[in-house]
Protein backbone atom coordinates (compact mmCIF):
# COMPACT_ATOMS: atom_id res chain seq x y z
CA UNK A 1 0.00 0.00 0.00
CA UNK A 2 1.23 3.50 -0.80
CA UNK A 3 2.12 5.55 2.32
CA UNK A 4 0.49 8.65 0.82
CA UNK A 5 -2.37 9.67 -1.39
CA UNK A 6 -2.84 12.50 -3.86
CA UNK A 7 -4.50 15.36 -2.00
CA UNK A 8 -4.61 18.13 -4.63
CA UNK A 9 -4.80 18.29 -8.40
CA UNK A 10 -2.54 21.35 -8.76
CA UNK A 11 -1.16 24.15 -6.63
CA UNK A 12 -4.03 26.31 -7.89
CA UNK A 13 -6.49 23.68 -6.66
CA UNK A 14 -4.76 23.75 -3.27
CA UNK A 15 -5.09 27.53 -3.24
CA UNK A 16 -8.82 27.26 -3.92
CA UNK A 17 -9.38 24.94 -0.96
CA UNK A 18 -7.14 27.03 1.27
CA UNK A 19 -9.09 30.18 0.36
CA UNK A 20 -12.30 28.52 1.57
CA UNK A 21 -10.68 27.90 4.94
CA UNK A 22 -9.63 31.57 5.06
CA UNK A 23 -13.01 33.00 4.03
CA UNK A 24 -13.35 34.93 7.32
CA UNK A 25 -10.57 37.25 6.12
CA UNK A 26 -12.26 38.16 2.87
CA UNK A 27 -12.66 41.89 2.44
CA UNK A 28 -10.57 42.73 5.51
CA UNK A 29 -7.76 44.36 3.55
CA UNK A 30 -5.45 41.44 4.29
CA UNK A 31 -2.03 41.08 2.73
CA UNK A 32 -1.22 37.63 1.29
CA UNK A 33 2.51 36.90 1.07
CA UNK A 34 3.75 33.84 -0.82
CA UNK A 35 7.15 32.18 -0.45
CA UNK A 36 8.72 31.75 -3.91
CA UNK A 37 8.55 29.73 -5.86
CA UNK A 38 6.08 26.96 -5.04
CA UNK A 39 3.91 29.15 -2.82
CA UNK A 40 3.24 31.70 -5.56
CA UNK A 41 0.47 29.90 -7.53
CA UNK A 42 -1.19 28.94 -4.22
CA UNK A 43 -0.95 32.44 -2.81
CA UNK A 44 -2.22 34.17 -5.93
CA UNK A 45 -5.44 32.13 -5.89
CA UNK A 46 -5.90 32.83 -2.18
CA UNK A 47 -5.34 36.57 -2.63
CA UNK A 48 -7.82 36.83 -5.50
CA UNK A 49 -10.47 34.88 -3.58
CA UNK A 50 -10.07 37.07 -0.48
CA UNK A 51 -9.92 40.41 -2.30
CA UNK A 52 -6.48 40.76 -0.74
CA UNK A 53 -3.26 42.43 -1.81
CA UNK A 54 -0.65 39.95 -3.04
CA UNK A 55 3.13 40.03 -2.73
CA UNK A 56 6.16 37.89 -1.97
CA UNK A 57 8.16 37.17 1.18
CA UNK A 58 11.69 36.00 0.45
CA UNK A 59 13.23 33.13 2.42
CA UNK A 60 15.40 30.17 1.47
CA UNK A 61 16.45 26.90 3.09
CA UNK A 62 20.16 26.32 3.73
CA UNK A 63 20.28 22.89 5.40
CA UNK A 64 17.68 20.86 7.33
CA UNK A 65 16.45 23.11 10.15
CA UNK A 66 18.27 26.21 8.91
CA UNK A 67 17.12 28.97 6.53
CA UNK A 68 17.76 32.63 5.80
CA UNK A 69 15.57 35.65 5.10
CA UNK A 70 16.06 38.36 2.49
CA UNK A 71 18.34 40.40 4.78
CA UNK A 72 20.78 37.50 5.03
CA UNK A 73 19.91 36.71 8.65
CA UNK A 74 20.06 32.99 9.46
CA UNK A 75 17.26 31.33 11.44
CA UNK A 76 17.36 27.90 13.06
CA UNK A 77 14.37 25.83 14.15
CA UNK A 78 16.31 24.05 16.90
CA UNK A 79 17.06 20.83 15.05
CA UNK A 80 19.67 22.23 12.66
CA UNK A 81 22.89 20.33 12.06
CA UNK A 82 25.77 22.60 13.02
CA UNK A 83 28.39 20.36 11.39
CA UNK A 84 29.48 20.16 7.78
CA UNK A 85 29.72 23.02 5.30
CA UNK A 86 26.67 25.01 6.42
CA UNK A 87 28.58 28.31 6.20
CA UNK A 88 29.56 27.73 2.55
CA UNK A 89 26.04 26.62 1.69
CA UNK A 90 24.65 29.70 3.42
CA UNK A 91 26.70 31.99 1.16
CA UNK A 92 25.59 30.12 -1.95
CA UNK A 93 21.92 30.19 -0.95
CA UNK A 94 22.07 33.89 -0.07
CA UNK A 95 23.56 34.62 -3.51
CA UNK A 96 20.66 32.71 -5.04
CA UNK A 97 18.15 34.56 -2.88
CA UNK A 98 19.59 37.92 -3.92
CA UNK A 99 19.44 36.87 -7.56
CA UNK A 100 15.79 35.96 -7.21
CA UNK A 101 15.04 39.20 -5.41
CA UNK A 102 16.68 41.14 -8.25
CA UNK A 103 14.55 39.25 -10.76
CA UNK A 104 11.28 39.84 -8.89
CA UNK A 105 11.92 43.34 -7.48
CA UNK A 106 11.41 45.36 -10.70
CA UNK A 107 7.89 44.00 -10.99
CA UNK A 108 6.36 45.97 -8.14
CA UNK A 109 7.10 47.85 -4.92
CA UNK A 110 7.08 45.58 -1.90
CA UNK A 111 3.98 45.83 0.30
CA UNK A 112 4.35 46.97 3.92
CA UNK A 113 3.01 44.39 6.42
CA UNK A 114 3.07 46.79 9.39
CA UNK A 115 -0.29 47.03 11.19
CA UNK A 116 -2.06 44.69 8.76
CA UNK A 117 -3.53 41.20 8.73
CA UNK A 118 -0.78 39.20 7.01
CA UNK A 119 -1.33 35.69 5.62
CA UNK A 120 1.84 33.80 4.68
CA UNK A 121 1.34 30.99 2.16
CA UNK A 122 3.44 28.18 0.74
CA UNK A 123 2.59 25.00 -1.18
CA UNK A 124 3.55 22.84 1.80
CA UNK A 125 5.81 22.50 4.81
CA UNK A 126 8.20 19.65 5.59
CA UNK A 127 10.84 20.68 8.16
CA UNK A 128 9.48 24.21 8.58
CA UNK A 129 12.83 26.02 8.27
CA UNK A 130 11.94 28.25 5.31
CA UNK A 131 8.58 29.23 6.78
CA UNK A 132 10.29 29.83 10.15
CA UNK A 133 12.69 32.34 8.55
CA UNK A 134 9.88 34.12 6.68
CA UNK A 135 7.64 34.41 9.74
CA UNK A 136 10.47 35.51 12.02
CA UNK A 137 11.37 38.32 9.64
CA UNK A 138 7.73 39.41 9.30
CA UNK A 139 7.09 39.35 13.05
CA UNK A 140 9.77 42.03 13.45
CA UNK A 141 7.80 44.27 11.07
CA UNK A 142 4.83 44.33 13.49
CA UNK A 143 1.80 43.04 11.59
CA UNK A 144 -1.54 43.39 13.39
CA UNK A 145 -2.16 39.66 12.96
CA UNK A 146 0.17 37.06 11.45
CA UNK A 147 -1.33 33.90 9.95
CA UNK A 148 0.41 30.89 8.43
CA UNK A 149 -1.75 29.15 5.79
CA UNK A 150 -0.72 25.86 4.19
CA UNK A 151 -2.38 23.18 2.08
CA UNK A 152 -0.31 20.46 3.74
CA UNK A 153 2.35 20.24 6.45
CA UNK A 154 4.08 17.70 8.62
CA UNK A 155 3.03 17.79 12.26
CA UNK A 156 6.58 18.29 13.48
CA UNK A 157 7.13 21.14 11.03
CA UNK A 158 3.96 22.91 12.17
CA UNK A 159 4.97 22.58 15.81
CA UNK A 160 8.19 24.48 15.04
CA UNK A 161 6.42 27.57 13.71
CA UNK A 162 3.28 27.80 15.89
CA UNK A 163 4.83 30.15 18.43
CA UNK A 164 5.61 32.73 15.73
CA UNK A 165 2.03 33.25 14.52
CA UNK A 166 -1.37 34.21 15.80
CA UNK A 167 -3.11 31.48 13.81
CA UNK A 168 -2.22 28.40 11.77
CA UNK A 169 -4.55 27.15 9.06
CA UNK A 170 -3.54 23.86 7.46
CA UNK A 171 -5.76 21.54 5.40
CA UNK A 172 -3.86 18.29 5.93
CA UNK A 173 -1.25 17.23 8.51
CA UNK A 174 0.21 13.78 7.86
CA UNK A 175 2.60 12.37 10.43
CA UNK A 176 5.54 12.81 8.06
CA UNK A 177 6.20 14.02 4.52
CA UNK A 178 8.97 12.57 2.37
CA UNK A 179 8.16 14.65 -0.71
CA UNK A 180 5.47 17.28 -1.25
CA UNK A 181 5.02 16.06 -4.84
CA UNK A 182 3.36 12.90 -3.46
CA UNK A 183 0.37 14.99 -2.43
CA UNK A 184 -0.19 16.72 -5.79
CA UNK A 185 -1.27 15.16 -9.06
CA UNK A 186 0.65 17.86 -10.95
CA UNK A 187 3.72 19.30 -9.23
CA UNK A 188 5.76 20.86 -12.02
CA UNK A 189 8.63 23.30 -11.50
CA UNK A 190 7.58 26.90 -10.87
CA UNK A 191 9.93 29.13 -12.85
CA UNK A 192 11.19 32.63 -12.08
CA UNK A 193 9.40 33.85 -15.21
CA UNK A 194 6.13 32.42 -13.91
CA UNK A 195 6.63 34.24 -10.60
CA UNK A 196 7.22 37.51 -12.45
CA UNK A 197 4.08 37.00 -14.53
CA UNK A 198 1.91 36.24 -11.50
CA UNK A 199 3.21 39.08 -9.34
CA UNK A 200 2.88 41.52 -12.24
CA UNK A 201 -0.85 40.86 -12.57
CA UNK A 202 -3.00 43.83 -11.63
CA UNK A 203 -5.62 43.25 -8.95
CA UNK A 204 -8.60 41.61 -10.62
CA UNK A 205 -12.27 41.98 -9.86
CA UNK A 206 -13.25 39.98 -6.84
CA UNK A 207 -14.44 36.49 -7.89
CA UNK A 208 -17.22 36.82 -5.34
CA UNK A 209 -18.62 40.02 -6.79
CA UNK A 210 -20.80 40.38 -9.85
CA UNK A 211 -20.33 43.20 -12.33
CA UNK A 212 -22.05 46.45 -11.32
CA UNK A 213 -25.75 46.36 -12.02
CA UNK A 214 -25.74 42.66 -12.98
CA UNK A 215 -27.45 40.02 -10.91
CA UNK A 216 -25.01 37.26 -9.86
CA UNK A 217 -26.74 34.36 -11.61
CA UNK A 218 -23.50 32.42 -11.97
CA UNK A 219 -21.43 32.29 -8.77
CA UNK A 220 -17.65 32.44 -8.57
CA UNK A 221 -16.27 28.91 -8.88
CA UNK A 222 -12.80 27.37 -8.74
CA UNK A 223 -13.05 23.63 -8.62
CA UNK A 224 -11.20 20.51 -9.72
CA UNK A 225 -13.68 18.00 -11.15
CA UNK A 226 -13.66 14.44 -12.43
CA UNK A 227 -15.64 13.83 -15.62
CA UNK A 228 -16.62 10.14 -15.99
CA UNK A 229 -15.48 8.63 -19.27
CA UNK A 230 -15.78 4.90 -19.83
CA UNK A 231 -14.01 3.10 -17.02
CA UNK A 232 -11.90 6.12 -16.10
CA UNK A 233 -12.25 9.85 -15.45
CA UNK A 234 -10.97 13.04 -17.06
CA UNK A 235 -9.55 15.58 -14.64
CA UNK A 236 -10.98 19.05 -15.28
CA UNK A 237 -10.10 22.37 -13.66
CA UNK A 238 -13.13 24.71 -13.89
CA UNK A 239 -12.75 28.33 -12.78
CA UNK A 240 -14.85 31.44 -13.25
CA UNK A 241 -15.64 34.80 -11.71
CA UNK A 242 -19.27 35.73 -11.22
CA UNK A 243 -21.34 36.09 -14.41
CA UNK A 244 -18.81 35.16 -17.13
CA UNK A 245 -19.45 36.25 -20.71
CA UNK A 246 -18.33 32.96 -22.24
CA UNK A 247 -16.33 29.81 -21.63
CA UNK A 248 -12.86 29.01 -22.94
CA UNK A 249 -12.28 25.25 -22.99
CA UNK A 250 -8.51 24.70 -23.06
CA UNK A 251 -7.34 21.28 -24.20
CA UNK A 252 -4.11 19.43 -24.87
CA UNK A 253 -3.18 15.76 -25.12
CA UNK A 254 -0.20 14.79 -22.96
CA UNK A 255 2.87 16.82 -22.12
CA UNK A 256 1.20 18.39 -19.07
CA UNK A 257 4.49 19.14 -17.32
CA UNK A 258 5.78 21.18 -20.27
CA UNK A 259 2.48 22.96 -20.92
CA UNK A 260 1.30 23.51 -17.33
CA UNK A 261 2.72 26.99 -16.75
CA UNK A 262 1.62 28.25 -20.18
CA UNK A 263 -1.90 26.89 -19.78
CA UNK A 264 -2.48 28.43 -16.37
CA UNK A 265 -1.06 31.77 -17.52
CA UNK A 266 -3.46 31.90 -20.49
CA UNK A 267 -6.35 30.81 -18.26
CA UNK A 268 -5.70 33.66 -15.80
CA UNK A 269 -5.58 36.17 -18.66
CA UNK A 270 -8.88 34.89 -20.04
CA UNK A 271 -10.59 34.98 -16.64
CA UNK A 272 -9.38 38.56 -16.10
CA UNK A 273 -11.34 39.44 -19.26
CA UNK A 274 -14.54 37.84 -18.01
CA UNK A 275 -14.34 34.30 -19.40
CA UNK A 276 -14.76 31.09 -17.46
CA UNK A 277 -11.99 28.57 -18.17
CA UNK A 278 -12.00 24.79 -18.38
CA UNK A 279 -8.58 23.11 -18.44
CA UNK A 280 -8.41 19.44 -19.41
CA UNK A 281 -5.67 17.07 -20.52
CA UNK A 282 -7.35 14.61 -22.91
CA UNK A 283 -4.53 12.09 -22.35
CA UNK A 284 -3.45 12.65 -18.73
CA UNK A 285 -1.65 9.33 -18.37
CA UNK A 286 0.31 9.56 -21.60
CA UNK A 287 4.07 9.10 -21.42
CA UNK A 288 4.48 11.10 -24.61
CA UNK A 289 4.65 14.84 -25.23
CA UNK A 290 1.69 14.74 -27.62
CA UNK A 291 -0.88 12.23 -28.89
CA UNK A 292 -0.26 10.34 -32.15
CA UNK A 293 -2.43 10.79 -35.23
CA UNK A 294 -4.15 7.46 -34.57
CA UNK A 295 -5.66 8.83 -31.34
CA UNK A 296 -7.60 11.74 -32.86
CA UNK A 297 -10.96 9.90 -32.85
CA UNK A 298 -10.50 9.05 -29.17
CA UNK A 299 -9.55 12.66 -28.39
CA UNK A 300 -12.73 13.86 -30.11
CA UNK A 301 -14.83 11.50 -27.98
CA UNK A 302 -13.14 12.73 -24.79
CA UNK A 303 -13.57 16.37 -25.79
CA UNK A 304 -17.24 15.83 -26.58
CA UNK A 305 -17.69 14.18 -23.20
CA UNK A 306 -16.09 17.20 -21.52
CA UNK A 307 -18.34 19.60 -23.44
CA UNK A 308 -21.36 17.53 -22.49
CA UNK A 309 -20.36 17.78 -18.84
CA UNK A 310 -19.88 21.54 -19.17
CA UNK A 311 -23.38 21.98 -20.61
CA UNK A 312 -25.11 19.59 -18.23
CA UNK A 313 -23.18 19.89 -14.98
CA UNK A 314 -22.14 23.52 -14.49
CA UNK A 315 -23.84 26.91 -14.11
CA UNK A 316 -22.33 27.93 -17.47
CA UNK A 317 -24.58 25.53 -19.36
CA UNK A 318 -26.00 28.15 -21.75
CA UNK A 319 -22.93 30.27 -22.38
CA UNK A 320 -21.14 30.37 -25.75
CA UNK A 321 -18.00 28.26 -25.84
CA UNK A 322 -14.62 28.75 -27.49
CA UNK A 323 -12.03 25.99 -27.87
CA UNK A 324 -8.34 26.76 -27.26
CA UNK A 325 -6.09 23.85 -28.23
CA UNK A 326 -2.55 22.86 -29.07
CA UNK A 327 -0.76 19.97 -30.78
CA UNK A 328 -2.83 16.97 -31.82
CA UNK A 329 -5.66 18.18 -29.60
CA UNK A 330 -6.22 20.93 -32.20
CA UNK A 331 -7.35 18.27 -34.67
CA UNK A 332 -9.89 17.04 -32.12
CA UNK A 333 -11.07 20.61 -31.50
CA UNK A 334 -11.58 21.34 -35.20
CA UNK A 335 -13.30 18.04 -35.88
CA UNK A 336 -15.58 18.46 -32.87
CA UNK A 337 -16.38 22.03 -33.92
CA UNK A 338 -17.16 20.95 -37.48
CA UNK A 339 -19.79 18.48 -36.32
CA UNK A 340 -20.61 20.04 -32.96
CA UNK A 341 -23.45 21.96 -31.42
CA UNK A 342 -24.47 25.60 -31.72
CA UNK A 343 -22.81 26.73 -28.48
CA UNK A 344 -19.35 26.28 -30.02
CA UNK A 345 -18.75 29.76 -31.40
CA UNK A 346 -15.00 29.96 -32.09
CA UNK A 347 -11.82 27.90 -32.07
CA UNK A 348 -8.16 28.87 -31.62
CA UNK A 349 -5.22 26.54 -32.27
CA UNK A 350 -1.74 27.33 -30.92
CA UNK A 351 1.10 25.42 -32.60
CA UNK A 352 -1.57 22.91 -33.57
CA UNK A 353 -1.92 20.06 -36.03
CA UNK A 354 -5.10 21.08 -37.89
CA UNK A 355 -4.16 18.82 -40.79
CA UNK A 356 -4.98 15.78 -38.65
CA UNK A 357 -8.62 16.88 -38.50
CA UNK A 358 -8.97 15.82 -42.16
CA UNK A 359 -9.99 17.78 -45.23
CA UNK A 360 -13.70 16.98 -44.80
CA UNK A 361 -13.78 18.50 -41.30
CA UNK A 362 -11.78 21.56 -42.34
CA UNK A 363 -14.10 22.24 -45.28
CA UNK A 364 -17.21 21.67 -43.18
CA UNK A 365 -16.14 23.99 -40.34
CA UNK A 366 -18.27 27.13 -40.25
CA UNK A 367 -17.31 28.81 -36.96
CA UNK A 368 -14.40 31.31 -36.85
CA UNK A 369 -10.97 29.67 -36.57
CA UNK A 370 -7.69 31.26 -35.42
CA UNK A 371 -4.43 29.46 -36.22
CA UNK A 372 -1.34 30.66 -34.32
CA UNK A 373 2.20 29.55 -35.21
CA UNK A 374 5.67 30.31 -33.88
CA UNK A 375 7.81 32.19 -36.40
CA UNK A 376 10.69 29.84 -35.68
CA UNK A 377 8.80 26.67 -36.69
CA UNK A 378 8.62 26.57 -40.54
CA UNK A 379 7.24 23.02 -40.57
CA UNK A 380 4.27 23.95 -38.39
CA UNK A 381 3.71 27.11 -40.43
CA UNK A 382 3.48 25.03 -43.60
CA UNK A 383 1.05 22.58 -41.97
CA UNK A 384 -1.20 25.38 -40.73
CA UNK A 385 -1.05 27.24 -44.05
CA UNK A 386 -2.26 24.16 -45.96
CA UNK A 387 -5.10 23.67 -43.46
CA UNK A 388 -5.97 27.36 -43.69
CA UNK A 389 -6.37 27.07 -47.47
CA UNK A 390 -8.84 24.19 -47.06
CA UNK A 391 -11.10 26.12 -44.68
CA UNK A 392 -14.09 28.16 -45.87
CA UNK A 393 -15.05 29.64 -42.48
CA UNK A 394 -14.00 33.09 -41.16
CA UNK A 395 -10.36 32.50 -40.27
CA UNK A 396 -6.98 34.01 -39.52
CA UNK A 397 -3.44 32.64 -39.59
CA UNK A 398 -1.09 34.58 -37.31
CA UNK A 399 2.66 34.22 -36.81
CA UNK A 400 4.19 35.26 -33.49
CA UNK A 401 7.88 36.20 -33.31
CA UNK A 402 9.69 33.68 -31.11
CA UNK A 403 13.22 32.73 -30.12
CA UNK A 404 12.66 29.17 -31.31
CA UNK A 405 9.94 26.69 -32.21
CA UNK A 406 7.84 27.20 -29.08
CA UNK A 407 6.15 29.93 -27.07
CA UNK A 408 8.31 29.67 -23.96
CA UNK A 409 9.54 33.28 -23.76
CA UNK A 410 7.33 35.77 -21.97
CA UNK A 411 6.76 38.17 -24.89
CA UNK A 412 5.57 35.35 -27.17
CA UNK A 413 3.21 34.06 -24.49
CA UNK A 414 1.79 37.55 -23.98
CA UNK A 415 1.17 37.77 -27.74
CA UNK A 416 -0.66 34.42 -27.69
CA UNK A 417 -2.86 35.67 -24.84
CA UNK A 418 -3.61 38.97 -26.62
CA UNK A 419 -4.61 37.27 -29.89
CA UNK A 420 -6.71 34.60 -28.19
CA UNK A 421 -8.56 37.03 -25.92
CA UNK A 422 -9.33 39.37 -28.83
CA UNK A 423 -10.61 36.41 -30.90
CA UNK A 424 -12.92 35.15 -28.17
CA UNK A 425 -14.12 38.65 -27.26
CA UNK A 426 -15.03 39.21 -30.89
CA UNK A 427 -16.85 35.93 -31.46
CA UNK A 428 -18.15 34.89 -28.02
CA UNK A 429 -18.92 37.98 -25.93
CA UNK A 430 -21.37 39.77 -28.30
CA UNK A 431 -23.54 36.67 -28.45
CA UNK A 432 -23.68 35.87 -24.75
CA UNK A 433 -27.05 34.53 -23.66
CA UNK A 434 -29.09 36.30 -21.02
CA UNK A 435 -30.36 33.18 -19.33
CA UNK A 436 -27.86 31.23 -17.24
CA UNK A 437 -28.41 28.12 -15.20
CA UNK A 438 -27.74 24.43 -14.80
CA UNK A 439 -28.60 22.28 -17.79
CA UNK A 440 -31.25 19.64 -17.40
Amino acid sequence: MRPYQTRFQTREHAGTELARALHAYRGTGALVLAIPRGGVPVGRVVADALDAEFDLVMARRITPGMALDDTGMTWCTGEANAHGDASRQRDAQFDQLRRQRAVYKPVRKQADPGGRVVIVVDDGLVSGATMYAALSRLRKRQPARLICALPIASRAGLDRIRALVDEVICLDTPESIENLAHFYHEFSLVTDDFVRQVTAMLPVQSPGHARPGVEARVPAISRAMLVPYGTTCLRVMFETAANPIGVAVMIHAGGAERRDVRSHYLARKLRAKGFATVLVDLQPDSRFDDAPESDVDELVARLNRTLGFLHGGTPCADLPVGLLSTGTASAAALRSAAYGEAQLRAVACVAGRPDLAGAASLQRLDIPALLICASGDPKNIQINNLAFEQMHCPRQLRLIPTNGRGFEDRKALEDVATLTIAWFERHLAPQSCSRLGYGG
